[in-house]
């Protein structure tokens, strides 16, 4: 027996002794390869790219040596853009065969025209650009890059079915129905083009598509396509059959009788081995997942330790903002004081209260503290003795606005038992009853006038706060 693997002869078994590969199983997965490349390029002449790239990938996932299947599946890719791809497969391709091969030819063609290789990348390029332009809700930007994409590559199939997505956004649906009839005549059972159309209009009739010629690829002008590499036969694989003939029963009996007898001798010398081996294989793939779920535990353990590790840090960081902040807080508060204290210390008693007044002294050293009680112990008399004579000037001088603006400001800094009360509340009640928005202000403080200061102006005192009461 021959090994359809390496080519070298052996005696008996399922097993080479050379290259160790089961030959039954090599013999079946060949031919399950064999069927997949048939379907894929049956889909391809039928100008169905997305189900004939689908059939033609299985089939070289199920054998990667199916040379014919990478080479076709290279021209498909090629064909929609994706020329990265489609060389990746070439370059295996030639490393499988080496000689006779026309990925070599296909891969030489291609770097012959390199200009037009440089333009199916730019066309990349901008479909790169246009998807991150979505993500930033960008439609205008999105479709100016995709159409610039499509006319470097026409049969860019992503970026055709991206730009009718875009018009669909937009609520252009001639333009989107445009965009996807044109993946249809690539691609001629592109899902996500036929479901835009189902979306745009449900009875609407599909467009006539191609048929695809040789592999069912079609060229375009001004760029590398799978109509400019040479061409290729590609043919289904098929097993030769036999002539018929006519046997006689007792021969074909004979035939029958001998088949059944090897199927049971095989069964019985070879069954168990196979069984033997799909036992082991299975043990290794339930292996594998164990492995495979162990790693993937181990993964989220980690990741979640990582994950506590940068909440612990963010932590951290805020504490630390906090306390700077707080920090620099306290430093201003404590420069805003050191301000205050100058203008005591110049004689500026009024702007430094009500700078005073507007800090906080919360947190600040003791002495700053002790400081501050003692600006306004000081500085309240002061511009109290200060604002109550220049009021009463004021108001005997019948200069009564001013006077109303330094009495206020005296009965802020006035204590209850400080000198001329009296009088300043006598002055002030009188400015507040001629104002008649300020009646009740007046009713005060002539009430506080009458109970404390009876013995002054009485009977003016009386009648003001009788017209008022009354």
């Amino acid at each position: 027996m021959r090994c359809p693997n390496c080519q070298k002869d052996y005696k008996k078994g399922t097993v080479c002794p050379s290259c160790k590969v089961d030959t039954v199983l090599y013999a079946g997965t060949v031919r399950l390869s064999d069927k997949l490349y048939n379907k894929g390029l049956s889909k391809l002449n039928n100008g169905d790219l997305t189900q004939g790239i689908e059939l033609l990938s299985r089939s070289v996932s199920v054998n990667k040596n199916n040379v014919d299947a990478r080479n076709l599946l290279g021209l498909a890719l090629f064909e929609i853009g994706y020329v990265g791809d489609a060389l990746k497969h070439w370059v295996v391709s030639q490393s499988i065969k080496k000689t006779d091969n026309l990925a070599a030819t296909y891969i030489e063609e291609a770097r012959r025209n390199s200009r037009a290789l440089e333009a199916l990348n730019d066309a990349v390029a901008k479909y790169n650009q246009a998807l991150i332009y979505i993500k930033q809700k960008n439609d205008d930007l999105a479709i100016i890059q995709l159409k610039r994409a499509t006319e470097l590559n026409p049969h860019f199939v992503d970026a055709l079915n991206l730009l009718a997505l875009c018009y669909l956004i937009q609520n252009n649906r001639e333009k989107a129905a445009t965009a996807a009839e044109r993946v249809l005549a690539v691609d001629a059972q592109n899902t996500i083009a036929l479901n835009y159309l189902s979306i745009i209009n449900p009875g609407r009739t599909r467009p006539d598509t191609r048929k695809l010629s040789s592999v069912g690829l079609a060229g375009r002008k001004g760029s590398v396509t799978s109509k400019d590499l040479p061409k290729t036969s590609y043919q289904a694989m098929t097993i030769q059959e036999k002539k018929a003939r006519n046997f006689r029963f007792d021969i074909i009996l004979a035939l029958v009788i001998g088949a059944a007898c090897s199927f049971a001798i095989i069964y019985i010398l070879f069954f168990p081995a196979i069984h033997r081996q799909n036992e082991s294989e299975l043990r290794v793939y339930r292996d594998q997942l164990d492995a495979a779920a162990e790693a993937r535990e181990e993964d989220a353990r980690l990741h979640e330790e990582e994950m506590l590790f940068r909440h612990e840090q963010d932590e951290i960081r805020i504490a630390e903002i906090e306390a700077l902040e707080a920090r620099y807080e306290l430093q201003d508060r404590t420069i805003r004081f050191h301000q205050v204290d100058n203008l005591f210390r110049d004689g500026q008693f009024l702007e430094a209260i009500e700078r005073l007044d507007a800090i906080d002294m919360t947190g600040l050293p003791r002495d700053l503290a002790d400081r501050a009680e003692f600006i306004q112990e000081d500085a309240y008399p002061r511009l109290a003795v200060y604002f109550v004579t220049e009021g009463l000037r004021a108001f005997n001088a019948s200069d009564y606005y001013k006077a109303l603006v330094d009495l206020e400001l005296a009965r802020r800094f006035m204590a209850p038992t400080a000198p001329r009360r009296a009088e300043f509340l006598f002055a002030l009640g009188s400015l507040y009853y001629d104002d008649a928005a300020r009646h009740e202000d007046a009713l005060e403080v002539l009430t506080e006038l009458r109970e404390n200061f009876p013995n002054h102006a009485p009977i003016r005192t009386g009648n003001m706060i009788n017209s008022l009461t009354n």
